[in-house]
């Protein structure tokens, strides 16, 4: 990433996990969703949330850290890989005991509506 004020994790302030993103010790499921930014999907280079892969991300009481996501396809070879790298990301954030990751295929992801600007931007997707 640049580092620029368009990069998605900077332009929220000084990082997924600041002290204003936690309440009673715990990561908010925003800080947990900035944290995601940081799984990077290897064959195209961008993050999965803003590639638009993560549909949800909770946090329930007892500490289990929920991400409701998608793949580019059903066949996608990374989905190990990713769910590997969503549990690093995640494991250790304050008040996070465990990680349920659910892969879901309904909505079907579609890049043009769930991509972010920042995602078709350097892609070369927008004109």
């Amino acid at each position: 990433m640049t580092g620029s004020a368009e990069d998605p994790v900077l332009a929220a302030g000084s990082g997924p996990l600041d002290v204003m993103s936690l309440a009673g010790g715990k990561a908010s499921p925003e800080a947990l969703r900035g944290l995601l930014r940081e799984v990077i999907d290897p064959e195209i280079g961008i993050n999965i949330v803003d590639l638009g892969l993560v549909y949800d991300v909770g946090l329930s009481s007892d500490g289990v850290a929920s991400i409701r996501m998608t793949l580019t396809t059903p066949g996608c070879p990374l989905g190990g890989y990713i769910d590997d790298e969503i549990r690093n990301i995640l494991w250790g954030a304050p008040g996070v005991s465990d990680i349920d990751v659910r892969i879901v295929w309904d909505p079907q992801w579609d890049p043009d509506e769930m991509m972010s600007d920042w995602a078709k931007d350097q892609l070369g997707w927008r004109r």
